[in-house]
């Protein structure tokens, strides 16, 4: 997008100040321009050269010690294509064969790597675990129904526990069993489904002798599984006698 005054810059190229149209340029001219972008492909092909001429290096180096019958413990790491401590691993659990000759040089069998290699058990590809499909879905009509929270605590909840949820239409689906579960492991029973079987604030009150306050924060504090209903808010019948008595 042009700008309406011109916005004064610095060269990526040459680093002199100029005047361009747009946020978006870099260069002060089309010369410059043209030279970064030599320079990015110079610059590309002295790495990919640099990087061909470290991996021709490394294959004559361990074309060398296939030959030798002892190796240090550096050029076994190489070798094998491990760092130092593991092939140092290797050695001390005796799956390659290492004399230490003094305290600084340690020399490695290479009969002893050939050993290790032939022996070992073939590489196979461990079968992946394959999900389940998800089958069961709530609306989330149908989880405020049944549970009884609002439409904003649904999508903490599915936000916090990440929960599976996808579109159909304009619907938000949310997956049943993971619903369930969120809501069994805080000890919400799917069998007291019946209003009866719940409090609200002032039965609670008149049946403990509290005042609202103090429902309000003993409800929060152990935090007891509520629904809504009606425009009312109602809390589990069983876990407050079970905490009360």
């Amino acid at each position: 997008m042009r700008s309406k005054e011109p916005i004064k810059k610095i060269c990526e190229y040459c680093k002199q100040e100029f005047e361009a149209g747009k946020v978006t340029v870099r260069y002060c001219s089309h010369k410059c321009n043209c030279q970064a972008l030599k320079d990015a492909k110079r610059k590309e092909v002295v790495q990919l050269t640099e990087t061909l001429t470290e991996q021709k290096k490394a294959e004559s180096v361990k074309n060398d010690l296939i030959g030798r019958p002892y190796l240090s413990i550096a050029e076994a790491a190489l070798l094998l294509g491990v760092s130092k401590q593991t092939a140092y691993n290797l050695a001390h659990t005796g799956k390659i064969k290492a004399s230490r000759v003094t305290n600084r040089l340690t020399f490695v069998s290479r009969k002893s790597i050939d050993d290790l290699l032939e022996t070992s058990m073939p590489y196979e590809i461990l079968p992946t675990k394959e999900r389940k499909p998800i089958e069961d879905w709530y609306t989330l009509n149908e989880i405020t129904e049944r549970y009884g929270i609002l439409r904003h605590q649904i999508r903490k909840i599915v936000n916090a526990e990440n929960i599976s949820e996808k579109k159909d239409g304009t619907r938000t689906l949310i997956a049943k069993r993971q619903i369930d579960n969120y809501f069994k492991n805080k000890g919400f029973d799917a069998s007291l489904v019946n209003i009866a079987e719940w409090y609200s604030i002032s039965e609670v009150m008149q049946q403990y002798g509290m005042t609202e306050k103090s429902v309000y924060l003993f409800v929060s504090r152990y935090k007891i599984p509520k629904k809504q209903q009606g425009g009312k808010r109602y809390y589990l019948k069983q876990h407050i006698d079970n905490l009360k008595k």
